[in-house]
C-alpha cells in the first residue's frame, strides 16, 4: 500500500497557500509609471529559504523539494503603450520560483494590433524518487524487499509562438518547441536473454539486480501553417518537422554485486559486470489540418486531418556476466551477450468529423467520429550467445496495427435556467493486429468492442445551492492486457451551500467500480471531502474540512517463467484520512496573517502473497503560518514558517522532519 501523494499533495498545495493574500491597501499603491512611452505597472517578491531537515532527506526532496537559498519567487511587469509605437503595443513579463525551486518558469509575450503577437513560454520541474531500500526489519535482522527504483531527473519545456496578421482574415503561424529530459535514474535488472534455456527463467525471475542508469531524451518540433477566416467559417493548417532522440545507458551500482532479493541464496550468485546501451531516434514530418463552420444556423461542422510518419533507427546492445545454476542446478559461471539493429517506421493518420445540431432553444445534440491508424514496423537482426554459443541469431520484421474508431453522442438539454442535462454515448471499437515475417500472430491480435455511456447534470433549485454530478461507465468486450479492467464506473457528485453571504459549505464524492475477471481483479474507491468557511468581516475568515478516502485493489499475479507456484495474489489497501483547517486575519490596517494545518493519516497494507509488507500506515502532518507587514509605498515584508514531519510504520528508513523559514519582500510599481 503506497501513499497516494498524487492525492494528498494538492491538498497540501491548497493548505499552504490559503487564499491568496489581499493586495495591499490602495492607498499603498504608487501612481503607474510611463517608461519610454509605456505604462508599466507589476511586482515582484524575493527572498531567502531557511531549511532544516532532519532524518531521510531524499524523502523529503521527493515530497517538498524546497530547498535553502534565495529566491526570486515571483516577478510580474505588463506594460501598455501611451503613444503609437512601431514595436508592440502591450508586454508583459512573467517569472515564478527562479534560484531552485521545483517548478520555475518564465512567460514573455509581446504584440501590437493586426500585426503580430509573440509568445515565449520556458518551464521547469525537478523529479526525485528515493526511497530508503536499505531496510532492516528486526528481530528477523533481514533486509526488506523493496522496488529498488529511483530517480533524480529534470523536465524542460521551452516554446517560441510568432502569429503575423497579414489581413483581417489571414494569419500566418510560426512554432518551435523543445523538451528535454535528463538526470540519473536506478532501476533493476533481470538477468534474462532472448532464446535462453528454460532452466534459466526460475534464475531469472528470482535475482533482480539493481542498475544505474542516466537518461538523456529530447524532442524538437518546428511548424508554420496558417489560419484563414471566411465569414462562419475557420481554417487551419501546420506544416513542419519532429525529431525525438532517447538515448540510455545502464551500468552496476558496484562490481560483483548480489541480487536485491534477501530470501534468495544471492551471495553466491553473483553478478560479475553488465554493459548494456540502447538508443533510438525518430524523425517525422508533421500535417494537420483543422476547419469548423456554420453551413446553417443551426449546424456547426468540424473537421481534420493529422499526419505523422516516425522514421528512424534503434539499436540495444547488452553484456553480463555472473555465476549461476547450470541445467543440473550447480552454480558455475556464465556470459551472456547480445544486439539488436532494427529500423523502425511509425505512419500515423488521424481523421475526425463532428456536428452541432441546434434542434430546439433547449435541446442541442453533438456527434463526432474519429478514426486513428497507428502503425509500427519494424525490421532488423537479433543476436545472442550464451557461453559462446549461439543462442539466437534471427532476421525480424514485425508490424503491428492498431486501428480505434470512435463515435461520439451527446446531447444538452436545458429545460430550465436552473438545470442542465448532458447525455451521451461513446462506441469504440480497437484492433489491434500483429503481424511477423508475413503471417498473423494470433497470440498477439484481438478486436476489443467498448460501450462507454455517460450523464451529467447541473442543477440549481435556489441561488444559494449548486448541484452537479456525473456518471459513466465503460464496458469491455475483452481486455487486451492484465491490467484493462472489463468494467469501469465512476460517479462524481459536487455540492456548494451558500448558507449565508459568509458562510459556505462545500462536499465532493467520488465512487469507482472496477473489475476484470480473467485475474481475479477488484477494485474500489470511495472518496468524500468536505470543506466548511466563514468569513466573519473583511478582515477575518477561517475555513475547515475533512477528506476521506478508501482505496482498495485485490488480483492475481501471473508469472511466465519459474518454479511453481506461478500464480500469486495482491491485496493492496489504503485509508486516507485528512482534517485540515485554516484562518486568515488582519487586525490592523498593515498587519495580517495566515495559518493554515492539514493531518493526513493512511492506514493500510500492500500485500502480496509469500511476501512481508512494504507498505503500510503513514503519518504526515503540515502546518504552514505566515506574516506580513505592509509599509506604505515601500512593499510587503512576509515571514513564512513551515513544520512538517512524515513517519512510515513500516519502512522507518524513510521518515524525516522539516522546519523551513522563508523572509519574503514584496514590492509594486
Amino acid at each position: 500500500m503506497k501513499l497516494r501523494a498524487c492525492f494528498l499533495i494538492p491538498v497540501i498545495l491548497n493548505l499552504t497557500g490559503l487564499p491568496p493574500a489581499r493586495a495591499q491597501d490602495q492607498d499603498q499603491a504608487e501612481t503607474l509609471k510611463v517608461w519610454g512611452g509605456y505604462q508599466v505597472q507589476g511586482s515582484a517578491t524575493a527572498g531567502f529559504r531557511f531549511a532544516d531537515v532532519k532524518g531521510y532527506r531524499p524523502m523529503y526532496l521527493e515530497l517538498y523539494d524546497l530547498q535553502k537559498g534565495f529566491r526570486v519567487n515571483d516577478f510580474n511587469m505588463f506594460g501598455t503603450s501611451q503613444v503609437p509605437s512601431p514595436f508592440a503595443d502591450q508586454f508583459s513579463l512573467t517569472m515564478s520560483g527562479l534560484g531552485g525551486d521545483p517548478f520555475p518558469s518564465a512567460q514573455l509575450s509581446l504584440s501590437k494590433r493586426q500585426v503580430y503577437d509573440l509568445r515565449v513560454n520556458w518551464r521547469q520541474a525537478y523529479y526525485y524518487w528515493n526511497q530508503n531500500d536499505g531496510i532492516i526489519l528486526p528481530p528477523l535482522v533481514i533486509r526488506q524487499l523493496t522496488n529498488n527504483h529511483d530517480w533524480a531527473n529534470v523536465r524542460k519545456l521551452g516554446s517560441v509562438n510568432l502569429t503575423l496578421h497579414a489581413t483581417n482574415h489571414l494569419r500566418f503561424n510560426f512554432e518551435y518547441y523543445r523538451t528535454s529530459f535528463d538526470g540519473a535514474t536506478f532501476t533493476t535488472f533481470s538477468p534474462d536473454f532472448v532464446g535462453s534455456p528454460g532452466f534459466w527463467g526460475t534464475y531469472a525471475r528470482a535475482n533482480p539486480f539493481p542498475l544505474y542508469s542516466p537518461i538523456l531524451d529530447s524532442a524538437n518540433r518546428f511548424t508554420g501553417g496558417l489560419d484563414y477566416t471566411w465569414n462562419d467559417w475557420n481554417f487551419h493548417y501546420k506544416l513542419g518537422y519532429q525529431t525525438y532522440t532517447e538515448t540510455s545507458t545502464f551500468n552496476p551500482v558496484s562490481l560483483g554485486e548480489t541480487s536485491i532479493n534477501p530470501t534468495g541464496v544471492s551471495p553466491n550468485e553473483p553478478l560479475a559486470n553488465v554493459s548494456w546501451s540502447d538508443y533510438r531516434q525518430l524523425k517525422t514530418p508533421v500535417s494537420e489540418f483543422s476547419y469548423v463552420g456554420k453551413p446553417r444556423p443551426w449546424m456547426e461542422m468540424r473537421g481534420g486531418y493529422i499526419y505523422y510518419r516516425y522514421r528512424g533507427p534503434a539499436s540495444f546492445d547488452q553484456a553480463f556476466n555472473g555465476i549461476a545454476p547450470n541445467s543440473s542446478g550447480a552454480l558455475a559461471p556464465y556470459s551472456v551477450s547480445q544486439d539488436g539493429r532494427t529500423t523502425v517506421a511509425e505512419p500515423n493518420d488521424i481523421v475526425d468529423q463532428g456536428f452541432t445540431f441546434n434542434v430546439k432553444p433547449w435541446w442541442d445534440v453533438e456527434l463526432d467520429y474519429r478514426y486513428s491508424r497507428f502503425t509500427t514496423n519494424t525490421v532488423g537482426t537479433l543476436h545472442s550467445l550464451f557461453n559462446g554459443t549461439v543462442a539466437t541469431e534471427s532476421q525480424t520484421n514485425r508490424m503491428w496495427r492498431d486501428g480505434i474508431e470512435q463515435l461520439d453522442l451527446n446531447m444538452k438539454f436545458t429545460p430550465a435556467s436552473n438545470l442542465l442535462v448532458r447525455p451521451g454515448l461513446t462506441l469504440l471499437e480497437a484492433n489491434v493486429e500483429t503481424i511477423e515475417d508475413g503471417d498473423i500472430d494470433d497470440a498477439r491480435t484481438l478486436r476489443t468492442k467498448t460501450v462507454a455511456p455517460i450523464l451529467s447534470v447541473f442543477y440549481q433549485p435556489f441561488k444559494r445551492f449548486t448541484l452537479r454530478g456525473d456518471i459513466h461507465s465503460f464496458t469491455n468486450g475483452a481486455s487486451y492486457t492484465a491490467i484493462a479492467p472489463h468494467t469501469d464506473v465512476t460517479e462524481h457528485v459536487v455540492g456548494s451551500l451558500h448558507i449565508t453571504d459568509r458562510l459556505a459549505l462545500d462536499d465532493e464524492v467520488n465512487i469507482v467500480n472496477q473489475k476484470l475477471l480473467d485475474t481475479n481483479f477488484h477494485g474500489k474507491i470511495r472518496q468524500n471531502s468536505t470543506v466548511l468557511t466563514f468569513a466573519l468581516n473583511d478582515r477575518y475568515s477561517v475555513f475547515a474540512g475533512f477528506t476521506y478516502d478508501d482505496e482498495f485493489v485485490s488480483g492475481d499475479i501471473v508469472y511466465v517463467r519459474g518454479t511453481t507456484p506461478l500464480v500469486n495474489s495482491l491485496r493492496d489497501q489504503a485509508l486516507n484520512r485528512v482534517w485540515q483547517a485554516g484562518l486568515e486575519a488582519k487586525p490592523l490596517r498593515y498587519l495580517g496573517f495566515r495559518l493554515s494545518g492539514n493531518f493526513d493519516r493512511t492506514t493500510g497494507l500492500g500485500a502480496e502473497t509469500g511476501q512481508k509488507p512494504a507498505y503500510g500506515p503513514v503519518t504526515w502532518p503540515l502546518a504552514t503560518g505566515t506574516v506580513y507587514v505592509d509599509f506604505p509605498k515601500a512593499g510587503r515584508l512576509s515571514l513564512d514558517l513551515q513544520r512538517t514531519y512524515y513517519i512510515q510504520q513500516i519502512l522507518t528508513g524513510n521518515n524525516f522532519s522539516a522546519n523551513l523559514l522563508a523572509i519574503r519582500w514584496t514590492r509594486n510599481f
